[in-house]
């Protein structure tokens, strides 16, 4: 397959998503008579803001470290395009995760749900990141320590993104804390995602 439309159609769904999480943000389906009514539903709004920039900043990070990744990627077979369906499947799920979140941020369902959603998306990274080291698809400059650095990185998403999602079971406002904990973390570059930056 064509590289640039593998990326053209993953950006597709990276920013469809993305643009879809606005939605989870509604105000009750009432009219308010006064500002100060209308102030108050607004600020109960607060946990779906939350959950709202959270969310944009997950699904940015999972497209910036696609397109880190894949701008080192000479070769896309069928497996790897299969395997990419289902990072986009996961990536398209998070903004019914994140309005569920946002709705309900001390459930255990909703928090459950929305660390399930993360997981999914980061074992299909990691399935990615396997198969195209298996087919030694990388550009022939790509550092070895770069990908054993870029594996890294990516179980340990896989691991805290399953220990916050266990985390709920027992106390979800935590990990709902360890959500926005995780994304920071993952801010900072690294592997081919540092090896493009530099």
């Amino acid at each position: 397959m064509s590289r640039s439309r593998f990326e053209s159609f993953s950006d597709g769904v990276f920013a469809f998503a993305i643009t879809l999480l606005v939605l989870g943000i509604a105000l009750p389906g009432s009219r308010y008579a006064s500002n100060h009514a209308l102030t108050s539903a607004l600020l109960r709004l607060w946990p779906n803001l939350i959950a709202y920039c959270l969310s944009f900043a997950v699904i940015g990070l999972i497209w910036q470290n696609h397109h880190a990744l894949f701008r080192l990627v000479e070769r896309i077979d069928r497996k790897t395009v299969l395997i990419n369906l289902s990072l986009l499947a996961g990536t398209a799920f998070i903004p019914f995760a994140t309005s569920t979140l946002g709705s309900y941020p001390t459930m255990r369902a909703s928090t459950f749900l929305y660390g399930a959603a993360l997981l999914l998306c980061a074992s299909a990274n990691n399935l990615m990141l396997a198969h195209l080291v298996r087919r030694k698809a990388f550009r022939g400059d790509v550092a070895d320590a770069a990908i054993a650095q870029t594996f890294r990185g990516y179980c340990g998403a896989w691991i805290t993104y399953a220990l916050a999602m266990l985390l709920a079971l027992f106390v979800p406002i935590a990990s709902f804390a360890a959500y926005v904990a995780i994304v920071f973390y993952f801010l900072v570059p690294r592997g081919v995602d540092a090896d493009l930056l530099g």
